[in-house]
């Protein structure tokens, strides 16, 4: 279920995608602090657990590309496998409206767990290949247009996504906040960082 909020005195839509595991309620916090300063939400929701990055990366797509075509403007707030799927996302396609992308904790590079998780359950999570920091892995193999403009944060304490796994070649910033994987969820800090980059 895709939920955008109607159009309220031209304020800009921000989407969010949850990750790996997770629904959509993990975005709440996130999108109660935005709309507090004046930004519309929408909510893209997947079942995250037994498709592959690029089957949600299409839908994603074409989202993005159909069902926000009318938007002024709008910018993607992005955690864990769903910045991953986003960039896949916008590889397929980049809407001419798109604004800035936020990646909160993303594995750019891959995670170590992932990995480790891989050789148990990729049989039936293919994700969990896909995420590997293997450098054959999808992650460490998708590439993404310097011509957009993406910033990242990272938790200094997370322990699925380590902080050097998370810079990307072509970002525009990096920053590090004193969270954990879902803790940067609820960081203040992380937030602050997100509304003054978009």
């Amino acid at each position: 279920m895709k939920l955008i909020e109607p159009p309220a005195d031209n304020a800009v839509l921000v989407v969010l995608i949850h990750g790996f595991g997770a629904t959509g309620i993990a975005m709440w916090p996130l999108a109660a602090r935005l709309r507090s300063r004046g930004f519309r939400v929408a909510f893209w929701r997947y079942q995250s657990l037994f498709d592959t990055i690029e089957h949600h990366a299409t839908q994603f797509s074409t989202y993005l590309t159909q069902d926000l075509a009318n938007e002024r403007r709008f910018h993607i707030v992005a955690h864990s496998m769903g910045a991953i799927i986003t960039r896949a996302a916008i590889n397929h396609s980049r809407p001419s409206n798109l604004g800035r992308i936020v990646l909160l904790a993303p594995p750019n590079t891959g995670s170590p767990i992932a990995k480790r998780a891989a050789k148990l359950l990729g049989r039936f999570l293919p994700s969990m290949r896909e995420l590997s920091n293997e450098e054959s892995s999808y992650v460490n193999q998708l590439h993404t247009s310097d011509e957009i403009e993406i910033g990242v944060i990272a938790g200094k304490f997370d322990l699925l996504v380590p902080v050097q796994n998370t810079f990307l070649k072509d970002q525009c910033w990096h920053a590090t906040v004193n969270a954990t994987h879902n803790s940067i969820l609820l960081s203040k800090a992380a937030f602050n960082k997100i509304v003054s980059f978009i």
